[in-house]
């Protein structure tokens, strides 16, 4: 039995769910559903940049997936087999929806649709293929810095990568620990955790990627709401994420958005930062023209000027292997041990820098002696910061770079890193001060940023 819907989209649909409901009777074994429109492209006026339409399906028992911003929206769903981006298991009799995710619709907006539902009382199997084999090797454990990767993709959404090429690749980069956040599925980190074995660390994320800025909420593997609807917040969204023990993590907030990257730019006024209190400040390699990560640190410093006790993080955003020459970040994180809940309370706690190659150690010294690193709050007084760097995998690397002490957002201080290898600076630190350390080169970009350390003595000061 086939169940059709047929129908238009316009420029009010805009940033909305189209839903389609149907019951499925007993005895269906698979779905196989069919999505497409017309036309593709809203014509010359838009240049390259095409309506972008997805499907999200749900079954009586909650969602069974999506495959954000894919050319292929037409997917099995059955007991044993699912295609990616979509959930395997039985299908239940009941009410079913197909929602059309309207992430863009451009001028005319003029776009015609067919969704055909075909209920098949076969199974489908899932393809013959050797089981998955782990990588061999064991990973680093205990305590100390490890170094990972919280954002990228997969053909689950919308990157060319395949699961095991995802992997093959956080290995070459020889990371400790890689996050898998395709867009507003979890399909695929089954597959990524049986493949890793205990050769890396995987945490296991989802990208809520809506209609008004992205987010990473990481630490489970199970699918989150991302859809906020009439009478619903994103405060109250992220209040529940992190009321279940993940990390809400604010993505790439000055990406371009609409219309090249509709939705991507954080635009939740109620969450800005709200509850939020991590924020990726570097998105993928950085680019000295593209200035969306450069404005991702100026608005965490800002944040950070109106009191919030925020953390800075960094991912690849990868959805394909990177360029030799890309700058990529990752993030330096020391952790009690290289496990996803002790790398997660880490970064929780602002225990983390960025780079995309030196490495540091900076520390605070009170005038008791008292030592305390990034995300602490020290008390004020007078007090000693001190910050050592290296090339990381090459001592070439700091040739041109230059450090710079950053108080309250402002430069207080800046030295060569090719002929300092540390730097120790006595200050006298106020209520409501921070301070970071940012290695740039000569054209400005970063190479390196801190979390910060604050100071406060005063309770409340920060939030």
């Amino acid at each position: 039995m086939t169940i059709s819907f047929a129908g238009r989209l316009t420029l009010d649909h805009m940033a909305t769910h189209v839903p389609h409901v149907f019951s499925v009777p007993e005895g269906v074994g698979t779905l196989g559903i069919s999505f497409s429109h017309d036309p593709h492209h809203p014509g010359p006026e838009a240049g390259d940049i095409p309506h972008q339409l997805s499907i999200s399906v749900y079954g009586p028992n909650g969602a069974r997936g999506t495959r954000h911003n894919n050319a292929d929206q037409s997917p099995l769903i059955s007991t044993h087999y699912a295609s990616p981006g979509y959930v395997s298991g039985p299908i239940e009799p009941g009410e079913w929806t197909v929602e059309i995710d309207v992430h863009r619709v451009l001028p005319p907006g003029n776009v015609s649709y067919r969704l055909e539902i075909d209920l098949q009382a076969e199974e489908t199997e899932a393809p013959e293929h050797a089981p998955p084999v782990p990588l061999a090797g064991s990973r680093r454990r205990g305590p100390g810095w490890y170094r990972g990767d919280l954002h990228g993709h997969t053909l689950h959404s919308d990157a060319i990568l395949s699961v095991a090429d995802y992997l093959d690749y956080a290995m070459e980069r020889s990371l400790d620990f890689v996050a898998l956040t395709d867009h507003n599925t979890v399909s695929g980190l089954a597959e990524l955790d049986s493949l890793a074995g205990d050769a890396i660390t995987i945490i296991k994320g989802v990208e809520l990627t809506g209609f008004h800025g992205h987010a990473l909420a990481l630490g489970s593997g199970d699918w989150a709401e991302w859809r906020i609807r009439d009478g619903e917040t994103m405060r109250a969204r992220a209040l529940d994420l992190t009321a279940s023990g993940r990390l809400f993590v604010i993505a790439h907030p000055k990406s371009e958005g609409h219309p090249f990257c509709t939705g991507c730019r954080w635009s939740h006024a109620d969450q800005f930062p709200g509850s939020a209190r991590i924020v990726e400040v570097w998105n993928g390699p950085w680019n000295d023209s593209c200035p969306q990560n450069e404005q991702g640190i100026r608005l965490f410093y800002h944040w950070l000027n109106e009191g919030n006790r925020m953390v800075a993080t960094s991912g690849t955003d990868t959805h394909a292997r990177h360029g030799p020459d890309a700058r990529l970040p990752a993030n330096m994180v020391f952790a009690d041990d290289n496990t996803q809940p002790d790398i997660l309370a880490a970064i929780r706690a602002g225990r983390l820098y960025v780079s995309s190659g030196p490495r540091l150690d900076c520390v605070a010294v009170t005038t008791e002696g008292t030592r305390v690193g990034m995300g602490d709050v020290v008390p004020a007084g007078r007090m000693n910061l001190r910050c050592r760097w290296t090339g990381g995998d090459a001592e070439q690397y700091l040739s041109g770079l230059t450090a710079h002490l950053i108080r309250r957002g402002t430069r207080s201080g800046t030295w060569s890193c090719a002929e300092h290898a540390e730097v120790e600076v006595t200050v006298d630190a106020v209520d409501s001060d921070w301070f970071v350390w940012e290695l740039r080169d000569e054209a400005g970009g970063v190479h390196a940023l801190t979390n910060p350390f604050f100071i406060g003595t005063k309770p409340g000061i920060w939030r």
